[in-house]
């Protein structure tokens, strides 16, 4: 029978306690974001609830018109709960919420929660189109750059993803509509009517609004990859894996990639909740039916419900990005589950 050297039953102890206190740390660090989550979301609600009541404009007048008199606007808001002290109104509509009764909203006449969870898969598709876009070519750029740092292609490629990141969104989309929608008509102008019709009639109605979001955020996302690519071939484990005589792919893509992706991918979780949340601009300007279009157009008329219940379920979408963020993080950075600084 053989016997286990002590200094090896020790070591093998002193690594179990480790692990342990490593999931222990990353345990507790992503407790604590899924804790903050809903205490966010609150603070969100009575900020947004606030910020409504002091707006100029009244909801009733916005849904009967100017012509109806006052007593008919006063009492269109009585029906509807919008008289009396705001603390009562929010705890209202926040017991409602919480349980799942959404209300209404009468700029659409339909019942919020369908409405918002509909719009909200819309927005869906819309960003992750535009995420499948943007990180590949986000990750082909910068890495280009990286190895061809000071050349022409990398100043030239500078250059042309600063131009565009300094052209506003809509500036974007309407040059976009203009070649690819009246000067070259392959995709339609708006991109309402289509939405569901089949996976043609979709991706052509998504494309431009997809293409537009993912160049808007380009720029950043490329520049960050290039930071961390070059960061990854000056380490020393790149400069050993070459000198093992590994291929350039097979080292940019086991080497460079995971490592140069690391300090990104915390943007890359605010910028997907941007995009799964909707993009307001974008989906005004393209008449797309997302959740951003919905926001516009309910803080346009003030429909409370709705642009509450609407504020809540973007906020919640974004942070739960950001969670995911924090969790790729993890996964693909084995450091962060040895450092102390999972603790926070």
């Amino acid at each position: 029978m053989t016997t286990t050297d002590p200094r090896t039953r020790f070591r093998r102890a002193r690594g179990s306690v480790a692990a342990g206190t490593r999931r222990t740390r990353v345990g507790r660090l992503l407790t604590t974001r899924i804790v903050q989550i809903p205490v966010i979301l609150l603070v969100v609600s009575v900020l947004t609830f606030w910020l409504i009541q002091v707006v100029p404009g009244d909801p009733g007048r916005n849904a009967l018109g100017q012509y109806a008199t006052a007593e008919q606007v006063a009492a269109w808001d009585a029906a509807n709960g919008l008289t009396g002290p705001v603390i009562e109104r929010y705890l209202h509509w926040l017991g409602g919420f919480v349980t799942g009764d959404w209300g209404s909203s009468f700029l659409f006449h339909v019942p919020a929660r369908g409405f918002i969870l509909a719009r909200l898969a819309n927005s869906f598709l819309l960003g992750l189109l535009a995420f499948v876009i943007m990180v590949p070519l986000a990750i082909l750029l910068g890495a280009l750059q990286a190895y061809r740092e000071g050349r022409r292609s990398d100043r030239a490629i500078t250059i042309g993803l600063m131009s565009v990141s300094a052209m506003p969104e809509f500036v974007i989309g309407v040059l976009l509509l203009v070649v690819f929608a009246v000067a070259i008509p392959v995709v339609p102008v708006q991109a309402s009517g289509a939405v569901g019709d089949g996976i043609g009639a979709t991706l052509s109605v998504m494309v431009l609004p997809a293409i537009t979001l993912a160049i808007a955020s380009l720029a950043v996302l490329t520049r960050m990859v290039r930071t961390g690519t070059l960061a990854t071939i000056d380490s020393a484990y790149h400069r050993t894996a070459v000198l093992k005589g590994l291929g350039s792919w097979r080292t940019l893509r086991r080497h460079v990639v995971r490592n140069a992706l690391v300090p990104t991918i915390p943007l890359l979780g605010i910028y997907l909740g941007g995009l799964l949340g909707g993009s307001a601009i974008v989906e005004t300007l393209f008449n797309y039916p997302g959740l951003g279009a919905a926001i516009v157009s309910a803080a346009e008329r003030k429909d409370v419900v709705l642009l509450t219940d609407a504020i809540i379920v973007t906020g919640a979408v974004s942070l739960l990005a950001l969670l995911l963020a924090d969790v790729l993080l993890i996964l693909i950075d084995p450091r962060i589950r040895f450092e102390r600084g999972a603790d926070r």
